[in-house]
């Protein structure tokens, strides 16, 4: 399970993914990544929301565009980006020619352990994956199931947009109990190329 300062390497998209902070060193109230999205990158993850927090996205470096409801935004360095709870998005993805580093940070009110670690889990599971050759372009599972198993994983934290929730839970837990029972897990370890703690006095 990532912990801060641990970087990874998505070999298929040639991202790089770096944990500031996460649940482990601040008592289940932060969670903080940085990305490094190389230019011209796809979108990455779909559109989705939380209907339990809102998230932060710094631009450090690059430009970028990113989806909030229907509407597709541009940000660029030092642009600060709220994603509020509830509401429909897609990270920020690189329509640059330099690499595209932006930083989400998600904190909670009250502390939540659980739900910030199945998120850190999720991101590091994608990478796992695409270090096994198991992903596409985009970054995503080239198996459907296995990737319905890791975003029932998600729930309550994210759900997919354009899907109802009281739809949404109950379809994906029976899909992910196929995927499952076909072997496909909810988590994977990705290898990590570094740690570096002295990256939290960042």
């Amino acid at each position: 399970m990532a912990t801060a300062g641990q970087t990874f390497e998505n070999p298929v998209t040639g991202e790089r993914m770096v944990f500031n902070k996460t649940a482990h060193e601040t008592d289940g109230t932060l969670l903080d990544i940085e990305f490094f999205v190389k230019p011209s990158s796809e979108k990455g993850l779909a559109a989705h929301f939380h209907p339990h927090f809102a998230e932060r996205a710094e631009i450090i470096a690059g430009s970028a565009h990113y989806k909030l409801g229907q509407t597709e935004l541009q940000a660029k360095a030092g642009d600060e980006i709220l994603l509020p709870k509830d509401v429909s998005h897609i990270h920020p993805w690189n329509m640059g020619n330099d690499v595209l580093h932006w930083r989400k940070i998600t904190q909670l009110d009250k502390p939540d352990s659980h739900m910030l670690l199945a998120s850190a889990a999720f991101f590091e599971s994608l990478y796992a994956l695409a270090q096994q050759g198991k992903v596409g372009k985009n970054g995503l599972p080239k198996n459907p199931l296995q990737t319905v198993v890791l975003l029932q994983a998600l729930q309550p934290s994210a759900y997919v947009a354009g899907l109802p929730i009281w739809l949404q839970r109950p379809l994906f837990g029976v899909l992910a109990a196929i995927g499952q029972a076909l072997g496909y897990k909810s988590s994977y370890t990705a290898v990590s190329t570094s740690s570096t703690p002295d990256r939290l006095s960042r």
